[in-house]
């Protein structure tokens, strides 16, 4: 194996895919729901809480992208 190339680990980009995705809804959708099977009526966060959690899950999912070409 060359010592300068850099491989893709498949399972931490999709782990950091996933977290994008739920970041984004949460932050454009302004609802984020934590319930056990299907979200019920005042279960979850709305507003600027959903938005702050949807960009912990964004930079979070980039931080998996990143960390899978090391």
């Amino acid at each position: 194996m060359a010592r300068g190339k850099k491989r893709t680990d498949g399972g931490l980009v999709t782990v950091g895919l996933v977290l994008i995705g739920i970041g984004a809804y949460a932050a454009l959708g302004g609802e984020v729901a934590f319930t056990p099977i299907a979200p019920r009526e005042g279960s979850g966060f709305g507003g600027p809480v959903a938005t702050i959690i949807g960009l912990a899950f964004i930079a979070g999912g980039v931080y998996f992208l990143r960390e899978s070409r090391r």
